[in-house]
């Protein structure tokens, strides 16, 4: 006769047993790597919903389909909505183009309300064009000097002249002269040419406390990309001694990147040989060697900052094969949003 004590054990064995089968038999039809990539990309079909407050996709598709209404063509809200949508989405030309347009049919008062939408519209389209489209060591870093003047200069010039116009009228927005001031300096024309009267000094003034500055290398080490800032490993992760680079985008249609150190400076991108194309999204990655054998595995965290349901994602863990190479586990858990109930 078993022992009491041993009975309840061997019953808690079959319950995890019988768990674990389900969940197994939910799971049998593809690899765990490929429907993670499968659930991955249906998810992102759904985060683009009009639900979604960090999305724009959504809403913009809803304001076309507002527009193509009898009648509706040329509804100034509907277009000022879907303009500022599209400076969301980083469209920042289509949402130029939106603004030219409506600002050719308006009187005074209203056009006069659409300017501090369309003046950050140009910032945006001057950034777009030359801080990422036109990269260099010296993009984006302030005070911006030297290789960091734009070349492209429609952009920041059509802005200068909106907010000029919109000082006149309020020249205590202190919103807008700041950004008109980083105008005139993208521009390599702070603050000699910046009008008196609107000019915020010192804003090319170096710090109180002197520090040497870094120098952005990543295009010369192959490490020039664009996607929304998520996670970032810096480790071993083939074993050579040297260190290698893994990172995440936050959103889900961002992908991961693998840079194997080439031992000599610079590293090689090796996402798509490495298994990790397809595998999306993640604000935070960690390394981790989950099962102890010496290679380091990659832990993914998705969806936290998402609300209304929308966060509902699952995690990774991405296995290192040893051979430059990781493969999804799918140690998640089960949500309505993934696993079986994806079918």
């Amino acid at each position: 006769m078993i022992p009491k004590k041993n009975r309840r054990k061997i019953t808690k064995v079959i319950f995890i047993l019988s768990a674990l089968s389900s969940f197994v038999s939910c799971h049998r039809a593809t690899s765990s790597h490929q429907e993670m990539i499968d659930i991955l990309q249906k998810l992102d079909k759904r985060n683009n919903s009009i639900g979604n407050a960090f999305r724009a996709e959504g809403k913009i598709a809803y304001c076309d389909s507002l527009l193509k209404l009898p009648g509706n063509e040329h509804n100034t809200t509907i277009l000022l909505k879907k303009a500022q949508l599209l400076l969301q989405s980083g469209q920042e030309q289509k949402s130029v183009d939106i603004y030219k347009d409506i600002s050719k049919r308006m009187d005074s008062t209203h056009l006069h309300n659409m300017l501090p939408g369309m003046a950050l519209a140009y910032m945006r389209l001057g950034e777009r064009n030359n801080c990422m489209l036109n990269h260099n060591g010296s993009s984006c870093i302030f005070p911006i000097k030297n290789e960091g003047v734009h070349k492209i200069k429609t952009g920041s010039q059509k802005a200068i002249e909106i907010y000029e116009e919109i000082l006149k009228d309020n020249p205590d927005d202190l919103q807008s002269k700041w950004l008109l001031n980083i105008a005139f300096m993208t521009l390599g024309r702070y603050p000699k040419d910046v009008p008196k009267q609107l000019l915020i000094p010192n804003m090319g003034a170096d710090t109180a406390y002197k520090v040497k500055p870094f120098t952005d290398m990543a295009n010369d080490l192959g490490l020039d990309i664009n996607g929304e800032a998520g996670g970032v490993i810096i480790d071993d992760f083939n074993n050579d001694g040297y260190l290698d680079i893994i990172t995440s985008g936050w959103d889900l249609n961002d992908p991961m990147h693998y840079f194997q150190n080439n031992q000599d400076g610079t590293f090689s991108d090796l996402t798509e040989k490495s298994g990790l194309k397809g595998i999306t999204g993640g604000l935070n990655i960690q390394q981790t060697d989950y099962n102890n054998d010496g290679n380091l595995d990659i832990f993914i965290l998705r969806g936290a900052w998402n609300t209304h349901g929308f966060g509902n994602l699952p995690s990774s863990l991405l296995k290192n094969n040893g051979d430059g190479t990781f493969t999804d586990v799918r140690i998640v858990f089960l949500t309505p949003y993934a696993d079986c109930s994806m079918g």
